[in-house]
């Protein structure tokens, strides 16, 4: 079968989504879930239809979703709605839209790497105390479930 050629493709825009915290990296179907559920709930299952949202490319940090071109605003508000994906805590926030994969990856900045400050057993629950980047500091905890994120913390001046 010969592909479509550019006159009957569909247009498509690529939208370039920070993932908090920056530890957690999803799989793609999981992150699809999460948006698809989003976008439906936000919008019905017509308006998801329209909007034909794609997980492309799950990166340490973010993500790119790709959709028809006209409704990256919709998903853009819906994408900021989800506040899970696959039961664990995060966030989801958009930072560009384009109409090329890979000029949303020149805009991909690398996120800190997190650095170990301290580590407590609790039976059997371990919580790790990690600084990321220079202002805040991260606690997350593992059990037998998994990891989780229990808080986040801001680093006051003097402590630096």
């Amino acid at each position: 079968m010969k592909p479509r050629p550019p006159t009957l493709r569909a247009n498509r825009r690529y939208l370039l989504v920070r993932i908090a915290p920056v530890s957690f990296v999803p799989d793609g179907k999981p992150l699809y879930l999460a948006i698809a559920e989003a976008v439906s709930a936000l919008y019905g299952d017509a308006g998801a239809a329209v909007i034909d949202q794609a997980v492309v490319a799950v990166e340490r940090g973010h993500a790119i979703v790709r959709c028809r071109r006209g409704e990256e605003e919709r998903l853009m508000a819906a994408v900021a709605t989800v506040s899970a994906v696959d039961g664990t805590a995060c966030a989801l926030h958009p930072r560009a839209v384009s109409g090329t994969i890979l000029s949303l990856r020149d805009r991909l900045v690398p996120p800190p790497e997190s650095v170990l400050l301290d580590e407590t057993v609790d039976g059997e629950i371990v919580r790790q105390r990690r600084r990321i980047g220079a202002a805040r500091v991260d606690v997350i905890e593992h059990d037998y479930k998994g990891e989780r994120v229990v808080y986040f913390e801001t680093i006051h001046p003097e402590e630096r």
